[in-house]
């Protein structure tokens, strides 16, 4: 089972070699390793879920290429990590000219996988933190555009929008400023927020956009603590999945 904080991976072949081989490496680094046999259904998968990096078979996958070009056109995986299993010279050239980050070949080079992997984990873990939505009930007072306040809390919290329960529903694109209790005690985070859902039933997300620097700099803080201690928990977690695969997509 995977956790806001999991750094993920998608490889894409049908290639069970190449498969566990990053996926013993991507173990060593807790990422967890999801597998595609085919290109078949990535442009809808792109649409559905976050991925930090993805492994693309050019060697194997006919549909390789533009697989990348979904990839990086997606707009919430543009920014993943690539990398391209590609032997063949021409293969290389294409992959690299088209946005792969890192070129692996046949056979496959532990020593090498190794290395690359490491050396872009920290971008990686870097977009993870990106997108990380912490799951937490912090109080949250709330001030409407008509003057009235209600005091809320959070589901969750990410750096530029939340999840909150209300006494009160809201209309989709009403502007809201918002105070965030972080803490116990501390002083409070000052935003404004505008409603990007509400299901009617007590519920409402919201963007939020801080007032400062200063406050933007507070709630990143924040955000890294709770990241940090969730991400530090993870090795043991891992220890019970070998090589940290999870499958099923087609």
């Amino acid at each position: 089972m995977t956790t806001p904080a999991d750094v993920r991976a998608l490889i894409i072949t049908p290639d069970p070699l190449l498969l566990a081989s990053f996926a013993e490496v991507s173990q060593e680094l807790g990422i967890v390793v999801e597998l595609s046999k085919a290109a078949v259904g990535i442009p809808m998968e792109l649409g559905r879920e976050k991925y930090e990096a993805f492994l693309v078979d050019f060697d194997a996958v006919p549909d390789a290429l533009p697989t990348l070009a979904a990839v990086r056109n997606s707009p919430s995986n543009h920014a993943a990590v690539i990398f391209a299993m590609a032997t063949a010279s021409r293969k290389r050239e294409m992959a690299l000219s088209h946005g792969a980050n890192f070129v692996i070949e046949r056979p496959i080079d532990a020593r090498d996988l190794r290395r690359k992997l490491y050396a872009a984990y920290d971008v990686m873990s870097q977009e993870r933190r990106r997108y990380f939505r912490c799951t937490a009930e912090v109080p949250v007072f709330v001030t409407c555009a008509n003057g009235s306040r209600l005091t809320c809390s959070t589901a969750n919290i990410s750096a530029n929008g939340m999840s909150i329960t209300s006494p009160a529903s809201f209309g989709l694109g009403e502007k809201i400023e918002i105070a965030l209790e972080l803490e116990p005690g501390t002083d409070l985070v000052l935003a404004h927020g505008a409603v990007v859902w509400d299901d009617k039933h007590g519920k409402t997300g919201v963007s939020l956009r801080c007032l400062t620097t200063e406050y933007q700099a507070r709630l990143d803080s924040w955000l890294d603590r709770h990241f940090a201690n969730l991400r530090q928990h993870l090795p043991a977690s891992t220890k019970d999945e070998p090589a940290g695969v999870t499958s099923g997509k087609s």
